[in-house]
């Protein structure tokens, strides 16, 4: 089982270190400070594959602000 976290994380920061060199969204996320690559993935796999109108529906999304209602 450990063999296979290895190989996950492995590939993860493989992943991470060609997102860097090519500018993509985890590389600049990993830039900014407190976020790692691992949030950084999750952020990009989880949170960035739709659009948002404004900061509002960010902070809805996060669970930081009450839902928005785009009617």
């Amino acid at each position: 089982m450990l063999s296979q976290l290895s190989e996950i994380e492995a590939e993860r920061d493989a992943a991470v270190e060609v997102a860097q060199a090519s500018s993509g969204r985890i590389g600049l996320l990993t830039r900014l400070k407190g976020i790692g690559p691992e949030i950084a993935t999750m952020l990009q796999l989880e949170a960035f594959f739709r659009r948002f109108a404004n900061r509002r529906e960010v902070a809805a999304y996060a669970g930081l602000a009450p839902i928005v209602s785009t009617g």
